[in-house]
């Protein structure tokens, strides 16, 4: 598709963004069938099954987008688990009755497991861990 698209009008334009979008799609679906051929040949060759391929994918998820991708699977409508906004980088949430302090000095002590987690330690703590906040 070298074509000159100085000269073209915007409906020209619009329809030919449409055309190679549309050829994207199509050879991205094409890749991602042929990757999922691909793997379940692999499959065969280990001697595993697509049933441990998709364990194997599921455990790898988060709680919440597994729990999101088996409702989506037995077309439940499960309303979805509120995502944890107090994890550390590791996943783990802030222990009960530890102190935790903050670069600048700041602390802040979780008192109870339902108990609302100050914010400027939750958004420390997603790119560090819980661990090495103790104080």
């Amino acid at each position: 598709m070298n074509q000159d698209t100085s000269k073209m009008s915007s409906e020209e334009l619009r329809a030919m963004a449409a055309v190679l979008m549309k050829q994207a799609e199509e050879q991205s679906v094409k890749e991602f069938e042929s990757t999922m051929n691909f793997l379940s040949d692999k499959l065969v060759r280990m001697g595993r099954t697509k049933k441990d391929a998709v364990i194997h994918l599921l455990k790898m998820m988060r709680a919440a987008e597994m729990e999101s991708t088996l409702a989506d699977l037995v077309g439940g409508t499960r309303t979805p688990m509120k995502e944890r906004s107090d994890l550390d980088s590791h996943g783990k949430p802030p222990e009960v009755g530890v102190t935790y302090q903050l670069p600048t000095g700041e602390t802040w002590s979780r008192k109870s497991k339902m108990g609302a987690t100050k914010r400027a330690f939750a958004v420390h703590a997603r790119t560090s861990v819980w661990e090495s906040m103790k104080t």
